[in-house]
């Protein structure tokens, strides 16, 4: 892999704001996917082998900047606030049931929830987590909400398929 291709993706995800989307760097840099992988490879192995704190993490369409996960333990001081951080448990739980249910309305976000869910849903907006992804065609034009590409930029997804699936999270059946 040419050491200028190394060089311009490298300066690339640095002055990025986030995850870039592959297919792009791809065309933006003129190489072929392989031609991109092996560089992340060999730029990844160079980092490792000099011991940096970061490298370059990889998603089925993203690839993006990222601690190294014992470095994050060290530094947790220095970390910016997440913008999760400070965010209700009604908050929390509304992001989540958007998460796995998107699109969705209010009034089943409100309805799996059990209580209605207005000031969460505002405040996720408000945060950039959530969007508008249109209205249902129905009397009352319910709006559809679903995850951001901010959303999906912070929990390190590519794409919202890449969320665990929520059964693989437990156990057993009796925390189910």
């Amino acid at each position: 892999m040419s050491k200028d291709t190394r060089r311009l993706l490298t300066a690339m995800l640095l002055l990025s704001d986030g995850p870039e989307n592959k297919q792009d760097i791809c065309e933006k840099l003129n190489i072929t996917m392989d031609q991109l992988l092996e560089a992340i490879d060999d730029i990844n192995n160079i980092l490792e082998d000099s011991n940096f704190g970061f490298y370059i993490m990889t998603t089925s369409t993203n690839i993006d900047i990222k601690v190294v996960p014992d470095v994050v333990k060290s530094i947790s001081d220095y970390v910016p606030e997440s913008i999760l951080r400070g965010l209700s448990s009604p908050a929390m739980e509304t992001l989540a049931v958007i998460a796995y249910e998107q699109p969705v309305t209010k009034l089943k976000i409100s309805d799996i929830r059990g209580v209605d869910s207005d000031s969460s849903i505002k405040t996720l907006v408000a945060r950039g987590l959530i969007e508008k992804d249109g209205e249902i065609y129905l009397p009352g034009g319910a709006v559809l909400y679903k995850t951001s590409e901010l959303f999906k930029q912070k929990m390190g997804l590519g794409s919202i398929e890449e969320l665990p699936r929520i059964g693989s999270l437990f156990n057993d059946q009796e925390e189910e």
